[in-house]
């Protein structure tokens, strides 16, 4: 299996499966983590659309050194929403919102 291949597995399965568990209690969460929720979710959906559209592409218009097949192809849906995510936790830290009323609650 190529880095290409296990990057598309990783980003079809593995990037949603880390979204879920991420988006578990997400109301209890700081600022910092909405943001890192969101910038990751956003991102993921754009690099979708981008990979789906590159897939879409008819393989004779590639040439064997393009690059940019393999990168919106295969590694967008996985980097994408590390990159969403880093900048989500910046915007989300520097927003100085409050968390809501619930977030201060003890767990019960």
């Amino acid at each position: 299996m190529t880095a290409g291949r296990l990057a598309l597995l990783l980003g079809l399965f593995g990037v949603p499966a880390a979204l879920l568990w991420a988006g578990h209690r997400l109301r209890r969460r700081s600022p910092r983590w909405h943001g890192a929720f969101w910038g990751a979710l956003l991102a993921h959906l754009i690099a979708a659309v981008v990979a789906t559209v590159a897939s879409m592409v008819p393989p004779e218009e590639w040439r064997p050194e393009d690059v940019w097949r393999g990168i919106f192809g295969f590694w967008t849906l996985l980097v994408a929403p590390v990159v969403g995510a880093a900048a989500g936790a910046l915007l989300g830290a520097s927003s100085g919102r409050e968390q809501p009323p619930t977030a201060r609650r003890a767990r019960t």
